[in-house]
């Protein structure tokens, strides 16, 4: 634990860059949002497409965070029910998304292998399957199924390894991270959504029991619908008025590996923690399937509800024990609308890579696949995320302030965020959301 990595360092995006809005901030506007990563950019854009008025704000760059360091799978493998819709319907989403928004945003459907990693994986794959075509309609059919013999000799063209049977997810996407972010802040920006960088949100200002401004550390900002959609830093945002967000920091290293024009494209997931996947440009992201979660004070609090996160089978998580423990006591929970708030002190963060980690995975992934030996090392890093107990997202009304919507909490933001998008939207305006909100309450705990 001493010698992990597992702690936040000062970064800067990853190779995109959008500029923020110049000039002034507004006066007033009929939503603020907080965050201007994949989460607040989407949201931004379901609310000007219904006609508001919305600026966001960012303590940092746009997408400067987690949204330009995901790995970008679109998936619903696996996922339990709670999570599944939300996901399922955005594999749909992003389907549109190109001619939505007149752009290439990386996205392309490739279908994905994951060969279980014993019998009794094997087993639940095919009960999940079995239960997913009962329950899926047809308005968005569901295309997973069990593969083996000559199609997945194919799909796993040149392995070293005999695999004999897989799960095939025949509709799943991939994004890039170094595009899609990117390519949604400029249709964001050419829609009308303002958004300013460099702009912390210290807190709000209500009046009567409503909200009736967000204070930047630019100024004041007039409004009455507040998204916070901050990433891994909502929880101390909310700290700061009093409502508790109940979620954990966990990191998670990737890499981009040279384009080998043998080697299987879509996306695959082997036993031994072996994953990759194609990208638009040829180069494959690959990623150890391990989390570092430091450990914080919050850990004292509340970690034994993660503890069923440690079973989980070909899922380590490791536990790092480092500066970002003593940290996590110094930082203020609290601070006044008119002082330097954390956020300022921190614009652009990211997590250090685990390095050892990921030259071991591209080791193994070289040896499954020779065809890999002379890809090359394009560039490695880690993404910092916030998890909830039940790693299930937060996208939820807060009742201790009317108007206040948080969509935060999750790992998977790129893949969800048409959708979650949608529904936070939708517990903002009052209307009848496009799934039931329920599992995603900040009251379920």
């Amino acid at each position: 634990m001493l010698t992990r990595e597992g702690r936040l360092i000062p970064g800067k995006p990853r190779f995109g860059f959008v500029q923020g809005t110049e000039g002034p901030l507004p006066k007033e506007a009929d939503v603020v949002v907080v965050g201007a990563g994949i989460l607040g950019l989407m949201t931004a854009i379901n609310l000007a497409e219904r006609g508001l008025s919305v600026v966001a704000v960012d303590k940092g760059e746009i997408a400067g965070e987690q949204s330009c360091r995901f790995y970008g799978q679109v998936m619903t493998y696996k996922m339990p029910d709670a999570t599944f819709q939300l996901h399922h319907m955005a594999k749909q989403r992003w389907r549109e998304m190109n001619a939505k928004l007149g752009a290439d945003t990386s996205y392309r459907t490739q279908g994905r292998v994951e060969v279980p990693f014993d019998e009794e994986d094997l087993e639940g794959v095919r009960k999940w399957i079995d239960l997913k075509h009962k329950e899926v309609g047809a308005d968005i059919p569901f295309k997973t199924r069990i593969i083996e013999g000559r199609e997945l000799e194919k799909r796993l063209d040149g392995a070293a390894s005999r695999w004999t049977i897989a799960g095939f997810e025949e509709d799943s996407g991939s994004l890039d991270a170094e595009i899609a972010s990117y390519v949604v802040a400029e249709y964001a920006k050419k829609i009308g959504v303002k958004i300013y960088t460099q702009c912390a949100a210290r807190g709000l200002e209500t009046q009567a029991g409503a909200i009736s401004d967000v204070v930047t550390e630019k100024g004041a900002i007039k409004t009455s619908r507040v998204v916070v959609a901050g990433g891994a830093w909502s929880r101390l945002f909310m700290q700061n008025l009093g409502v508790d967000v109940p979620t954990l920091p966990a990191y998670q290293s990737q890499q981009i590996i040279s384009a080998a024009p043998r080697a299987p494209g879509g996306n695959v997931a082997l036993p031994g923690n072996i994953y990759f996947r194609q990208q638009a440009d040829g180069t494959y992201a690959t990623s150890p399937r391990v989390v570092v979660a430091p450990v914080v004070k919050e850990s004292f609090l509340y970690g034994y509800k993660y503890m069923p996160l440690l079973a989980i089978p070909d899922f380590p998580v490791h536990i790092a024990l480092n500066k970002q423990l003593i940290d996590s006591f110094l930082q203020p929970t609290h601070w006044k609308l008119d002082e330097v708030s954390p956020f300022e002190k921190n614009r652009l963060m990211t997590a250090a890579p685990d390095l050892p980690e990921l030259n071991a995975s591209l080791a193994k992934l070289k040896v499954e696949f020779p065809a890999f030996g002379e890809s090359k090392l394009i560039d490695q890093w880690s993404g910092a995320m916030a998890i909830a107990p039940d790693e299930n997202p937060i996208i939820s009304t807060v009742k201790e302030y009317p108007g206040l919507v948080i969509n935060t909490a999750t790992g998977w933001g790129m893949t969800e965020s048409p959708v979650s998008s949608e529904l936070t939207a939708d517990l903002l305006l009052g209307k009848a959301p496009v799934l039931d909100p329920t599992a995603f309450s900040l009251y379920r705990f």
